[in-house]
């Protein structure tokens, strides 16, 4: 990306853009390369989860915001060193390996079987990416080894974010940049909803710096009607949304969770940061 995307809730007509550059583009195709050089590599792994991680409604602008801000770093930094953590597998690891030629580029994830997973895609690219087995509280890295961190919609989807941002601030470079993604659910059906979204963003400013002027303040953020939601996505093609299910059952899991039947599509927004680590 040229210019860096912005901190906070993107902006639906920003998201539009975004998808329509030639940054995008370029990523589609490397992705596109990506699925089908690794097709029976990851067939088990897309059952169990996204066949497509770039054509999901909130990963068309997670993936550019981290591209953009490592982009930005590269000028200044050219041998970096980057952790994805709680990874899975997709392309983006290798496409930040093949676009940056001096950065090292480490995955960690809590599932053991994708051990042999990056071991097979490794085999066929050119630069491999380091992948260790690992819970995010307990990362076995040594301290100050990475210039880069980015986690891409994960601590909301768990209640020991605080345990995980310490270890995430022991392993950065002082002066390192951590960068988070995360959903916000705007009717608290979905992981997670404002308040605790709210509680994350506090957990994350206390070591961290923000690089930006973004507001706190979500409940502002979320009032503002122009700023993109699943709604957008579904907008733009119902195939961005991940729930395959018919949508009665995913109503009656939110009547069960919140005691009330949540709207279809479930609305959610999503909030993308970029942070550098506070001195001691």
């Amino acid at each position: 990306m040229k210019n860096k995307l912005s901190d906070g809730i993107p902006l639906a007509r920003d998201y539009r853009k975004v998808i329509e550059s030639e940054t995008f583009k370029e990523m589609e195709q490397f992705s596109d390369r990506f699925l089908l050089a690794n097709k029976l590599t990851l067939k088990d792994y897309m059952k169990k989860w996204v066949g497509d991680p770039l054509h999901q409604w909130s990963r068309q602008w997670e993936y550019p915001f981290v591209y953009s801000r490592a982009q930005q770093l590269v000028q200044f930094e050219p041998r970096l060193k980057i952790l994805d953590a709680g990874s899975g597998v997709t392309f983006f690891p290798y496409l930040l390996n093949a676009r940056f030629d001096d950065v090292s580029i480490y995955c960690c994830d809590y599932d053991e079987t994708l051990s042999s997973i990056f071991k097979q895609i490794n085999h066929g690219e050119d630069k491999a990416v380091e992948f260790l087995s690992t819970d995010l509280r307990e990362l076995p890295y040594e301290n100050e080894s990475f210039d880069m961190v980015y986690c891409i919609s994960v601590l909301e989807h768990t209640d020991d974010y605080e345990e995980i941002i310490e270890k995430f601030y022991k392993i950065l470079k002082p002066g390192g940049t951590l960068i988070v993604t995360f959903d916000i659910s705007l009717d608290g059906t979905r992981d997670i909803n404002v308040d605790k979204a709210s509680s994350l963003l506090t957990s994350l400013v206390k070591p961290f710096e923000m690089n930006s002027s973004f507001s706190l303040n979500l409940h502002s953020h979320i009032s503002n009607p122009e700023i993109f939601t699943t709604l957008t996505a579904n907008d733009i093609s119902p195939d961005l949304l991940p729930w395959n299910a018919p949508s009665f059952l995913h109503r009656i899991k939110s009547f069960l969770t919140t005691g009330r039947f949540g709207a279809w599509p479930p609305p959610l927004t999503v909030c993308c940061l970029c942070l550098t680590e506070r001195p001691t």
